[in-house]
């Protein structure tokens, strides 16, 4: 609309101009013609001063000089012009700009665009441009990809992803906060990798995935952000048939993630050990998210407590049998009524939890014993997996609720062989699997990680919304509605920052690109080559002519108007 605004105030102009002229006293009829084709001639010719007509521009090539290009490079591209980015060395054949925009409007010919060097970055990649062509430098060496986990509930198990590039026969590490190595492994034959973990307790924390050499030299490492929230705490029933190290380790397990526990034991005699027995009654069992039973509590169950426990199934609640030992008749005939019809189970033999690149640390103390249980039926679902891959126990749904068997018979040797953490592992899976499903925080949907220094963009918030960093220091930022509520933000300090969002919260870990420096570069050189299908306009682009022939024009008739105007008939000058 801006664009007709000069046009209308010249109309307005030359019409109220005109109109005076017709106003008494009027001039003779040549006279009043000659001057009102003036007025609209110094008026068009304004016109054309303000905004010149455009004329084709010329078809031309522009090289632009990213990151890490060299004059040789440029040398070897013949182009009508050459300028560089901030982020490129300083080349004598090359104009600095202050961005790719700036570039382009310097030179409005461009037909086609090269890119030399790492790429484009985020700066000059949100913008319309002609076609594309990119000749990249060297690949380059380190980890160039990051997957990091989702949010995490505490204790559960994750997998970092990441590959690594122009390293063959390298390692890749992950070491926790406290800087113990987690997990090690090499990477495949395309370069990627995959490492596990576990998560502690809530909060945001740091890991760091390492690449070694042959000799354990670090030749590259990235920050992976592991963010973990509290969820709703659950409610676990345990029924056991008798004591063992299974169930104090079950009771450790449970503070952990801080559940609700329960714990009864039979010692025989009719007497019972751990807190006041309660019924196995509806009122009771709704109030539950899992009952942990072993294979005799299981055995023991009365008609009316499995009619009151299949009940609390079809509603919602999860139920989960931990064998010990062998299931007797009792036992899988109850597991046949809630639709797990089994088999084998009398045999034990060892499978192991963990993947094989964990075996470099300690192989035997991560095998645990299993029964060679199996199920009848194709609507069982594996509950947790081995390291190979093959299931290990199974679960079923039943109306609501699900319920499931874990044929593991010692998984506390893996607390006694220091590796708590892969306990957890093996009993939250089967918590998740199974258990009535649990509310959890609200969160915000956030990415897990951005870099300093770039814009950011996130969407979908609620005002008021506020970015915190590390230091302490709040930005407050202004989501517009007309846009999801999307804000934007440019941080410049590395480290994790916190986002509020009204009453929400989450975290995002910004990297710093000066220290991941292959991550960053790959990143470039990924978003630039997609940028290669931008189509080229058909002509070359117009540019506007030159303003100095209008603007001459002009003068001479306003200069003409002007005299016109003043000057006396000569039969007034006579008579006066």
């Amino acid at each position: 609309m801006m664009e007709w605004l000069p046009l209308a105030l010249i109309v307005l102009a030359v019409a109220l101009a005109s109109l005076r002229f017709a106003l008494p006293p009027r001039p003779p009829a040549v006279r009043l013609a000659t001057l009102l084709l003036l007025q609209l001639a110094a008026g068009i010719l304004l016109y054309f001063t303000l905004q010149p007509p455009s004329r084709p521009g010329h078809a031309g090539t522009l090289v632009v000089a990213s990151a890490g290009a060299n004059a040789a490079e440029l040398a070897a591209v013949p182009a009508a012009a050459y300028v560089r980015l901030p982020e490129a060395p300083a080349l004598a054949a090359a104009t600095a700009v202050p961005d790719l925009a700036s570039a382009l409007r310097q030179h409005p010919g461009t037909r086609e665009l090269v890119v030399i060097g790492q790429g484009l970055p985020a700066r000059d990649r949100d913008i319309a441009l002609p076609a594309l062509r990119f000749l990249p430098n060297a690949a380059p060496r380190g980890l160039v990809e990051l997957r990091p986990p989702p949010l995490l509930a505490p204790g559960a198990a994750f997998s970092v992803h990441s590959r690594v590039q122009g390293m063959p026969g390298a390692r890749v590490e992950l070491l926790d906060p406290a800087g113990h190595r987690a997990d090690i492994a090499e990477p495949d034959s395309s370069g990627r990798v995959t490492l596990h973990a576990s998560a502690r307790e809530p909060g945001d924390v740091s890991f760091v995935l390492r690449v070694l050499d042959a000799g354990g030299k670090v030749m590259d490492q990235l920050p992976v952000p592991v963010r973990t929230r509290a969820s709703s705490a659950p409610t676990i029933r345990v029924l056991a048939g008798a004591p063992g190290p299974e169930l104090k380790y079950l009771q450790r397990w449970g503070t952990d993630i801080g559940a609700r526990m329960q714990t009864s034991m039979l010692i025989g005699g009719g007497l019972q050990l751990g807190d006041a027995p309660a019924a196995l009654d509806a009122a009771s069992l709704a109030r539950l998210d899992l009952l942990l039973l072993d294979e005799r509590r299981l055995a023991s169950l009365s008609s009316a407590q499995r009619a009151a426990i299949t009940d609390a199934l079809r509603a919602g609640l999860g139920v989960l049998v931990r064998t010990g030992g062998a299931l007797d008749g009792n036992a899988r005939r109850a597991l046949r009524d809630w639709g797990l019809d089994t088999r084998g189970g009398d045999q034990t033999k060892p499978v192991t939890l963990r993947s094989a690149t964990d075996a470099e640390q300690n192989k035997t103390a991560l095998t645990v014993e299993r029964f060679n249980l199996e199920f009848n039926g194709t609507d069982v679902v594996p509950l947790v997996r081995a390291a190979d891959g093959t299931p290990i126990g199974g679960w079923r749904a039943l109306g609501l609720g699900r319920v499931g068997v874990l044929p593991v018979t010692d998984s506390y040797a893996l607390v006694l062989a220091g590796h708590a953490d892969a306990h957890a592992e093996l009993w939250n899976a089967a918590l998740a699997s199974v258990a009535r499903p649990l509310a959890g925080a609200p969160k915000l949907q956030l990415p897990a990680w951005a870099w300093s220094g770039e814009r950011i963009g996130l969407c979908g918030l609620a005002a008021p919304v506020h970015m915190l960093a590390a230091d302490g220091s709040r930005t407050a930022l202004l989501p517009d509605p007309s846009a999801d509520n999307c804000v934007a933000a440019w941080p410049q300090k590395a480290g994790w920052h916190r986002i509020e969002a009204g009453d929400q919260h989450d975290s995002i870990l910004l990297l710093d690109p000066a220290k991941a420096i292959a991550l960053h570069a790959q990143q470039m050189h990924d978003a630039t080559f997609a940028m290669r299908g931008s189509a080229a306009p058909s002509t070359p682009l117009p540019v506007p002519g030159p303003r100095w022939p209008w603007l001459l024009g002009f003068v001479l008739v306003a200069s003409l108007l002007w005299w016109l105007e003043r000057r006396r008939p000569s039969s007034v000058a006579t008579q006066g």
